[in-house]
């Protein structure tokens, strides 16, 4: 997993995102729109928009889902092109391939239902992780 910082840094490597917090990023950098790419294999590229930073913000019980639109595709899709290729076919029973997705893809999958509980427990498992860092101090 990767991020580049603006449409112009996508001629270089990604940087390694595993060990990065988006706000270490932001205070680095000064950067407002952060793409972030998950799964090289596939190229999921998703773009973080920055829109308010507000400096004596606590991290506690962040990070929050706000929104949510859409389901996640199913693993190994193909990235974007193959999705949008597994929801047409799963979506037209004329063409060709719609037996074998429909049979490959999870039972019954309707790209619009999202599992709102779901998405929300993992995010609220997220603030254990993102939680900042105490240093320890030891004495001499």
């Amino acid at each position: 997993m990767g991020y580049s910082l603006s449409d112009n840094d996508y001629g270089h490597q990604p940087r390694d995102a595993s060990n990065t917090r988006l706000c270490d990023i932001v205070r680095e950098t000064g950067a407002k729109t952060i793409h972030y790419l998950h799964d090289f294999g596939e190229s999921w590229d998703h773009v973080i928009k920055l829109e308010k930073w507000f400096e004596n913000t606590t991290s506690e019980g962040l990070p929050l889902l706000l929104e949510a639109a859409g389901r996640c595709p199913p693993e190994d899709v193909g990235g974007a092109p193959g999705y949008a290729e597994y929801l047409d076919a799963i979506s037209d029973p004329a063409l060709p391939e719609h037996e074998h997705m429909r049979l490959w893809g999870p039972d019954r999958f309707d790209p619009n239902v999202i599992d709102r509980k779901a998405l929300e427990a993992v995010v609220n498992a997220l603030s254990d992780v993102w939680k900042p860092r105490r240093r320890i101090t030891r004495s001499k």
